[in-house]
């Protein structure tokens, strides 16, 4: 009984007493430091920080920022949230761009990478006006609910190097999450995000993430040799699926909307061109069989014809139409190529 008593006692302390850190950054960059147990951390000023070892509840803390003009932070942050892990995570909050109020972003599993000085991470201090720009990129921007467009190709590779050279593992998950939140990318862009994710995990689950920034959804399969387990590899195979059959989903495209494009496209030179502007639009609207009849009209080859109407299936609100666009072809074996497929959906 005494040691009966002894394990219980020492689960329950280990229950009540978790160990946790918490982790917080600056949106608008400005620099600060934090009061905690009445000690001022860090002795100098910046712009995020990480407190080790707390085990309580919740933390009573100050942020004092190095511009007086700012009034102090004095708040309450709970490190326990609902469906959250309990023990060794990284709690997350973020000072909001106002420099008024702070957020809770995220729970984390800790990283195994100690801080540089006890009870603090030093990774990521903004010194520079190209970093504070940088930041904005990841946290600001406005990709609006629809990616038709993707970052520019500048503003992303100073996004890359800056999550590069972000040591803390935890803090570079934060930001590619961050980032793709607020962006949106081509297939080349996402490629280049997905190969920085530490972790399997992390990996897949920034893949999933990635599916609804993309200019264009279509040919991804190959996204699962990013994975090195079999399971993952599937859990993606599964997802991306379910992903495309819910196109169908998507905003209907409006008459007004297809005629705009439809001229659009007339004004392409050759089909490749025609089929990028295709893939991006279907990516993001639902078309009727109506609409995609006059759409595919304007494509010369056979070949890109049933290249384009297979990505198309997806995106049609009732799948049983799709053996009607048969008859947007011209050869038998464009049919049957077509035929193929939609007898392989149906399975």
């Amino acid at each position: 009984m005494n040691r009966l008593f002894f394990f219980t006692f020492c689960y329950a302390v280990r229950f009540i007493y978790p160990q946790n850190n918490l982790i917080i950054f600056s949106e608008s960059t400005d620099f600060f430091q934090a009061e905690y147990k009445n000690k001022i951390i860090p002795d100098i000023p910046q712009t995020d920080l990480k407190i080790t070892g707390i085990n309580t509840s919740t933390v009573s803390i100050k942020i004092i920022f190095a511009n007086k003009n700012l009034t102090v932070i004095d708040t309450i942050v709970s490190l326990y949230h609902l469906d959250k892990p309990t023990d060794h995570q990284d709690i997350i909050y973020s000072i909001q761009k106002d420099n008024k109020t702070i957020r809770y972003l995220a729970s984390l599993p800790s990283s195994d990478i100690k801080p540089i000085i006890p009870e603090l991470d030093t990774s990521i201090v903004v010194k520079t006006r190209e970093e504070k720009t940088i930041q904005q990129i990841i946290f600001l921007n406005d990709s609006n609910q629809i990616c038709l467009t993707s970052i520019d190709s500048a503003d992303f590779t100073k996004v890359l190097k800056y999550i590069d050279h972000t040591p803390n593992i935890d803090r570079k998950i934060v930001l590619i999450e961050n980032f793709l939140k607020y962006n949106c990318l081509n297939t080349q862009q996402a490629e280049a995000i997905i190969e920085r994710a530490p972790f399997e995990v992390e990996r897949l689950k920034i893949i999933k993430q990635i599916f609804f920034k993309l200019t264009t959804v279509f040919e991804l399969n190959k996204w699962k040799d990013y994975l090195k387990t079999a399971v993952a590899e599937q859990s993606f195979l599964d997802a991306y699926a379910q992903f495309l059959l819910d196109l169908k989903n998507n905003p209907s495209i409006t008459d007004s909307l297809l005629q705009v494009v439809y001229q659009k496209l007339q004004a392409k030179n050759n089909d490749f061109d025609k089929i990028n502007e295709l893939k991006i639009l279907f990516s993001h609207f639902s078309v009727s069989i109506h609409s995609l009849e006059k759409l595919i009209s304007l494509l010369q080859h056979d070949q890109h014809k049933v290249e384009i109407l297979k990505m198309a299936y997806y995106t049609l609100p009732n799948k049983s139409d799709f053996p009607k666009t048969y008859g947007f072809v011209h050869f038998n074996e464009s049919k049957e190529q077509l035929k193929q497929f939609y007898e392989k959906q149906k399975k």
